[in-house]
């Protein structure tokens, strides 16, 4: 586990409550959108929305709306996992459903942003910015105008094409030293939050409770993954699939990689992928 004052702009926890600032984070979203806020609200910082029993909640790093009752979901994100777009497909149903528990009608339903902002090239066009929205297939000029927009930030990005204070911006994500006012606010922040006692119990109690639901919750699911990959291992010899198996879990266990161990239980596929990812396997 990092260590709490070793944690930066790019960690999930920092992120948040670096964008707790009013201020930061309506800077952020206009840098990104190239628009004008005149406020925001937040919404369910870092909560969990469940939209019904037993439906999968999600966590959002940070769900804020503007005047015009625009919503907001901005995300940083460090793991490239093949689900990414399926993952920004959900956060935007959700939030839908989430609004629209308040009135009775898809009139309520405005116009809202997933932002996730990632520090590797998923669609590996060497783009900077990666906007989506729904078009006609026969013609791409004819717009669904449903109001959801789709944002893939790239920090490896080319950075032709987008603005400087962008630019710089995501030159610090990336991992660079600030040199625009708003990344050298973040980073005063940053070192803020680092001596905030309050904080540091919250990420202690934070990935205590993500090692708790590891033990209590998702060692079953590894158990059954881990017969599932032996099982697709005979034909090389059940005890090396079991060593490789045990090898990949050590692994996601010493990085923290939940996520990954979840779906690996689940997902003969991408328990390979994570396999070779690794060199456990080639």
């Amino acid at each position: 586990m990092k260590r709490y004052d070793q944690l930066e702009i790019t960690d999930s926890f920092m992120f948040a409550k670096v964008m707790s600032d009013k201020e930061i984070c309506k800077a952020t979203l206009e840098q990104i959108l190239n628009i004008k806020i005149r406020d925001i609200k937040y919404l369910d910082y870092e909560e969990t929305i469940q939209v019904a029993p037993g439906a999968k909640g999600v966590r959002l790093d940070i769900y804020v709306e503007d005047d015009k009752n625009t919503v907001f979901n901005l995300e940083m994100q460090t793991t490239s996992y093949a689900e990414l777009p399926k993952r920004s497909r959900y956060y935007q149903d959700v939030i839908d459903l989430n609004i629209i528990e308040k009135g009775d009608t898809y009139d309520i339903l405005g116009v809202s942003y997933v932002i996730f902002i990632c520090t590797f090239d998923f669609f590996k066009k060497d783009r900077s910015v990666y906007e989506f929205e729904n078009i006609c297939v026969e013609d791409a000029n004819i717009r669904l105008n449903d109001g959801t927009h789709k944002i893939f930030l790239n920090t490896k990005g080319d950075r032709d094409g987008i603005g400087r204070e962008l630019q710089l911006l995501l030159d610090y994500f990336d991992g660079r030293e600030p040199e625009s006012k708003l990344a050298r606010d973040m980073q005063k922040k940053v070192f803020e939050a680092r001596g905030n006692d309050q904080w540091r119990r919250e990420y202690m109690s934070y990935q205590m409770e993500l090692n708790q639901q590891y033990k209590n919750g998702r060692a079953e699911g590894i158990e059954q993954g881990m017969k599932q990959g032996i099982e697709q291992g005979k034909k090389q010899g059940v005890q090396q699939a079991t060593e490789d198996i045990n090898k990949l879990i050590k692994v996601l266990l010493s990085q923290k990689k939940y996520d990954e161990l979840e779906k690996m239980s689940e997902d003969k596929e991408y328990q390979n992928e994570l396999m070779k990812k690794y060199n456990i396997i080639e």
